[in-house]
């Protein structure tokens, strides 16, 4: 799984990694209310804030920087909830 680090215009270090169907837990990924996101997101996270991105290109993780900014632009914030961080190789990630 790729995680990406970007700088967007303003300065701010984001991460971006992708959270697959596969990777969400079965009980979640059964339920109505993940909509666009059932099939998984890109979610993006900077020291104070945290985004997702359902239906993202394929090879986002090899698309240029400017266009990573295009899509963080596009991504729905997300209510805080407690310090995420990215997954490291081989980790389940659960919503």
């Amino acid at each position: 799984m790729a995680v990406r680090d970007f700088v967007d215009e303003n300065n701010v270090k984001w991460k971006v990694w992708p959270v697959s169907h596969a990777s969400i837990h079965p009980r979640t990924a059964a339920e109505d209310y993940l909509g666009d996101y059932a099939e998984g997101w890109l979610c993006f996270e900077s020291p104070n804030e945290r985004r997702r991105l359902a239906h993202f290109p394929d090879a986002w993780d090899k698309i240029p920087d400017k266009e990573l900014r295009t899509l963080l632009d596009k991504a729905a914030l997300v209510p805080a909830r407690g310090k995420m961080t990215p997954p490291k190789p081989g980790e389940s990630v659960n919503p």
